[in-house]
């Protein structure tokens, strides 16, 4: 009895384009953004909140931190900032059972 087994599952499948969903949504939100800006500021200050912006939709699109997505390497800084950091170290003395 042979079973297919699937192959590339770690790959996410190209929905448009060269885009995957996830990809596509984040550049799409992004210039859905930029689009709302444009119509409600000024053209300086559009330039000046679109180039962070853009930078930031690219980077969640596209990078990727030690082959994980940016999302989750967002996700994993806002969480380890968000907690205490103390880490104490308290040697034990062992009792010698001699």
């Amino acid at each position: 009895m042979k079973f297919d087994v699937p192959q590339f599952i770690e790959v996410e499948d190209k929905i448009i384009g060269p885009l995957t969903l996830k990809q596509f949504l984040y550049l799409g939100g992004g210039a859905g953004l930029l689009v709302i800006l444009w119509f409600f500021l000024k053209f300086t200050l559009f330039i000046i909140l679109a180039i962070p912006i853009g930078i930031f939709c690219g980077l969640l699109a596209f990078y990727k931190v030690n082959g994980r997505p940016f999302f989750s390497f967002l996700g994993s800084l806002l969480k380890y900032s968000s907690k205490p950091n103390l880490y104490l170290w308290k040697k034990r003395n062992k009792k010698s059972s001699d």
